[in-house]
């Protein structure tokens, strides 16, 4: 038999799939943020649909950061204060996050370590083996 829910899950799960944020959607539908972490502390399945509502909003997020970035937004275009006409405006920072969460071996950025002068990384490796007679100071084994 399936564990009962109290009413207010449903709508709560509703909530966060539209807004993803789980103290938002608390307030939203009238409940104390507690209620919820403890729900979801105890009940493995109602983890699972906060997890596949916070999925669903983010979703949305992308959508609109896609749609920003690729058909623009219309902005009004001024002259002396009064509104004279209308301008598509694209936003490449989200074009350039989109490509590097969707591909990263291509747009991702890349960090490369080098030693001195540009050369590889030193290492040095130091083994001690058995237990020592004295314990050594930490500047001899460096």
């Amino acid at each position: 038999m399936a564990k009962s829910q109290p009413q207010w899950v449903a709508p709560f799960l509703g909530a966060l799939s539209e807004v993803g944020l789980m103290t938002h959607a608390a307030e939203m539908v009238g409940i104390d943020r507690v209620a919820v972490w403890r729900r979801k502390k105890s009940d493995p399945d109602f983890a699972a649909a906060i997890d596949e509502a916070i999925d669903m909003a983010t979703d949305k997020l992308e959508a609109e950061a896609r749609r920003r970035a690729v058909e623009g937004i219309e902005e009004p275009v001024y002259h002396m204060g009064q509104i004279v006409g209308k301008r598509i405006v694209y936003s490449d920072p989200l074009m350039a996050l989109l490509l590097k969460g969707r591909r990263k071996n291509v747009f991702a950025d890349r960090v490369e370590k080098t030693g001195a002068g540009g050369g590889p990384i030193g290492h040095q490796i130091t083994i001690v083996t058995g237990v020592p007679a004295e314990i050594p100071d930490v500047d001899d084994l460096v």
